[in-house]
């Protein structure tokens, strides 16, 4: 009797650790799929959004990084929604503003501008990273999400493709 109670109760924690650790609804691919497909190419503004809209990484260094293209905000900054999800690396350390980066096609570099934390601890953090407007008049097929110096991981980066 005591050991069908223990195991119970186990099975019960169990279930909420899992429960607590999912991300969120929604936004998690498909086995072996690097990408949610989301909303269509242009909004209603005519501003280009990526043919998939949030993107994942590998997991590389124990560390899964999921990106949202928010696109051009009011202020004329480029957002993007960031989490950093583990169950074996303190995050809470980790300057997410200083190692930040989007890369266009040819290479050029944009540092975030700014960085706001809507959940922060140890294992799972997000919130919204903040770039200058990118350069007017340039069309890209591509624009890269680069993280630096992550969990041992010298670089990571997350692509959002969009169409000509």
């Amino acid at each position: 009797m005591f050991l069908r109670v223990i195991t119970l109760c186990l099975g019960a924690a169990l279930i909420l650790l899992l429960a607590a650790c999912q991300t969120r609804a929604g936004t998690a691919p498909e086995a072996g799929s690097a990408a949610t497909p989301t909303q269509s190419v242009t909004s209603a503004a005519g501003v280009a959004r990526p043919i998939k809209s949030t993107v994942r990484d590998g997991g590389a260094g124990g560390v899964t990084v999921e990106a949202t293209w928010l696109g051009q905000q009011a202020d004329g900054t480029v957002a993007v929604e960031l989490t950093l999800d583990t169950h074996s690396v303190d995050l809470s350390s980790f300057d997410v503003a200083a190692n930040v980066a989007l890369r266009d096609e040819g290479g050029s570099e944009l540092a975030a501008s700014d960085w706001q934390d809507e959940r922060r601890n140890s294992h799972h953090r997000s919130g919204v990273v903040r770039f200058p407007a990118l350069p007017p008049g340039s069309n890209r097929e591509r624009v890269t999400l680069v993280v630096r110096n992550l969990a041992g991981v010298a670089e990571r980066t997350l692509s959002f493709e969009f169409q000509r």
